[in-house]
């Protein structure tokens, strides 16, 4: 069994990390988008390195490094917990490759220990992009001594154990209760954003957790966060009491619950993995087909039809498109509650947050677009659009029409919660309204161009394309960036300068959205492959 875990959990991480292709394909496109992808991700972690070392760094300025490690173990989780949800379920109970394995003598333990591998080698990654910097900056400054180094490390390869059991409770709960009902995608999708909308607001509320301070303890804020970590998070002061002071038995019962849970899940699942997927992917007809009549209706029009039908279709894509626009609604409906002195009090601009609401709330809005991945989601179905006697450009704007019916409401919502809580004279209302949607369409339009330059129009499972594709990282994150890199003129401006610098940002950008979106309508369909 050993030798079936091993070629599957390979045959897994090459198709994940697209080493075959790179490996053996004769084309140098496909070559390139596979060193892209791979680049980002190393800057991805390179940033994500940076941040929490600067981070840590800043909680030993402020005489609370003590707290780094078990703070930072507990990051961790939520980090690997919250991905993990919208993973675990199509990872661990994939259809496809079920269908291809269980014709195989393969062990279903096997199948089940290979794809629980495959997940905690990707969040292993996870974790030691975390746990490594701030290790290093608490090495630095407090001198511990070798024991911290060596629980530190080991401590971390176990730290996706517990959050990955319950991700893979809450995708297979999620699947379970949508797999029988008429709209299941839509059912499943629903349930994925109620939970993670709860761990948001739950995350908000975390400063509110601890109810019982006093002034002795606020004298020792160390002491409230760690009180605090260990009621949300017990495992992470258990590690981090077993680095920091040498607590043995701590460490012990950290290691000790992390494998049994883990194990305990991986036998369930092993032993009722056939059963689970037979209950999960069957499905029952009624055979109550009525012919109506045939309706007709515009190029456009249809092919939107098409994509509304094909995103709510995908759970993956649903979840992780429509998150930017939720935030949006929750950050405006936090400046109404929080209210506007208390922020200006905390964040002491020149001009006040009014002039930087709108590229806070376009930036919320666009973390990431349908459209930059709305080609690639096509897969092996791309040649029907090919072999369509339509124009690329009623193609390409199905797919925005798509995603701006998709922030629309949220924004409507957003931008009257903000004019509530900011009653903006009439300069900064048209600010509000109008630079939000310029930025708006040009993330659609960027989306779309990068993805046109960087398709993956091949592949088995939606996560691949929605989480792990270059052209979700660069067009799902790039028209944020460009967003976050143009309100930063607007900070050192106020008065007649900050409108001239909103009007002159106002239109580069609609400039190059429609440079973009002429370019992108002069693409030949059947050249994208």
């Amino acid at each position: 069994m050993i030798r079936q875990i091993k070629i599957l959990t390979k045959a897994q991480l090459c198709n994940f990390l697209n080493i075959n292709i790179f490996r053996y394909t004769k084309d140098k496109k496909k070559k390139r988008n596979v060193v892209s992808v791979g680049t980002g991700w190393l800057m991805l972690i390179a940033m994500l390195c940076f941040y929490v070392g600067a981070f840590s760094y800043g909680y030993h300025k402020i005489g609370m490094g003590q707290v780094i490690p078990m703070y930072l173990i507990m990051i961790s989780g939520i980090l690997i917990l919250f991905f993990g949800i919208f993973k675990a379920g199509s990872v661990i109970f994939q259809q496809n490759f079920y269908e291809i394995l269980c014709s195989l003598p393969v062990s279903q333990t096997a199948i089940v220990i290979s794809r629980f591998l495959s997940m905690y080698l990707g969040n292993v990654i996870l974790s030691l992009a975390v746990m490594l910097p701030g290790i290093a900056v608490y090495g630095c400054f407090y001198h511990p001594g070798i024991g911290f180094y060596i629980v530190g490390i080991l401590g971390t390869l176990f730290i996706p154990l517990l959050p990955m059991t319950v991700a893979t409770l809450f995708g297979a709960l999620i699947t379970g209760i949508s797999a029988r009902m008429k709209h299941k995608s839509l059912v499943a999708t629903t349930l994925s954003l109620l939970l993670v909308i709860g761990i948001m607001v739950f995350s908000q509320m975390l400063p509110g957790v601890e109810k019982t301070i006093t002034e002795e303890m606020l004298a020792n804020f160390s002491e409230v966060l760690s009180n605090m970590i260990a009621k949300i998070y017990p495992p992470a002061l258990w590690l981090g009491n077993a680095m920091t002071e040498g607590n043995i038995l701590q460490g012990i019962l950290y290691f000790g619950v992390s494998i049994v849970v883990f194990a305990v899940m991986v036998v369930l699942v092993a032993g009722h993995f056939h059963s689970i997927c037979q209950s999960l992917f069957s499905t029952s007809a009624k055979h109550n087909y009525r012919m109506k009549a045939m309706k007709t209706d515009t190029a456009l029009m249809a092919l939107y039809r098409k994509e509304v039908k094909r995103y709510f279709a995908s759970t993956i894509y649903t979840v992780n498109t429509i998150i930017g626009p939720i935030m949006m609604v929750l950050l405006a409906m936090g400046i109404l509650i929080t209210g506007v002195d208390k922020i200006e009090s905390a964040l002491p601009l020149q001009g006040g947050i009014t002039g930087l609401v709108p590229f806070v709330l376009a930036a919320t809005a666009c973390i990431m677009t349908t459209t930059a991945t709305s080609v690639s989601m096509e897969g092996k179905q791309w040649w029907i659009l090919q072999s369509l006697p339509v124009e690329p450009k009623t193609v390409f704007d199905s797919k925005i029409l798509l995603n701006l019916t998709i922030i629309a409401p949220f924004y409507v919502v957003a931008e009257g919660l903000i004019i509530v809580a900011l009653k903006p004279a009439l300069p900064d209302l048209l600010w509000l309204l109008l630079l939000p949607i310029v930025f708006i369409l040009f993330a659609c339009v960027f989306g779309i161009t990068v993805n046109l330059h960087l398709p993956v129009l091949q592949w088995d499972n939606e996560v691949t394309i929605v989480k792990q594709s270059a052209s979700a990282m660069i067009g799902g994150l790039g028209g944020c960036l460009v967003i976050i890199l143009c309100a930063v003129p607007v900070v050192f401006v106020t008065g007649l300068a900050e409108e001239i610098v909103k009007l002159v940002i106002a239109v580069i950008i609609i400039g190059i959205t429609i440079v973009l979106y002429k370019k992108n309508a002069k693409m030949d369909l059947a050249k994208i492959e």
